[in-house]
């Protein structure tokens, strides 16, 4: 079962260094989308990913798209080497992206991104016109539902600034 808040808690008081991408993050500027996974973008660097597995230790990381799932059992000098990571822990999925295609690396999204309060605690969220143009790249129907609602919930938006 996906506990997302409990996740999300875990990585934030760790501090892994992340962005909230995906559904969760579509959640997090109102949309009322359902999800059921976490999708993060983070820099794939040694320490970031140290910081990571000491935190899932407890909760038994394995790699969701390995059949069978089989434990995490490298390094982080190691998993610096990928560019994603697909995680299956006690508390749910978590979907680990080097890149957010089209809107690109991790350091491109988190200088754009933004701190919105998640679950009680302060993170960063990827900002709403990149989400929008992720969804619009994505292009399958749940995607594309998603991004009508951002669009709308961008609109409402601006026209309660002005």
């Amino acid at each position: 079962m996906q506990q997302t808040p409990e996740l999300l808690r875990l990585l934030l008081d760790a501090k892994v260094e992340f962005v909230l991408i995906g559904g969760v993050a579509a959640i997090a500027h109102g949309s009322a989308t359902f999800t059921v996974d976490c999708d993060v973008t983070a820099p794939f660097s040694e320490e970031n990913l140290a910081r990571l597995l000491a935190v899932l230790a407890p909760h038994h990381p394995r790699y969701a798209l390995a059949v069978p799932k089989r434990p995490v059992t490298e390094s982080p000098a190691e998993l610096a080497k990928n560019r994603n990571l697909y995680l299956l822990t006690d508390l749910g999925r978590l979907d680990l992206l080097s890149e957010v295609p089209p809107v690109g690396s991790y350091a491109e999204v988190a200088s754009r991104a933004v701190t919105l309060d998640v679950y009680g605690r302060p993170c960063q969220i990827i900002s709403l016109d990149d989400l929008i143009a992720v969804k619009r790249h994505l292009g399958r129907d749940k995607d594309r539902l998603v991004e009508r609602e951002l669009l709308a919930l961008r609109n409402r938006k601006k026209s309660t600034e002005h």
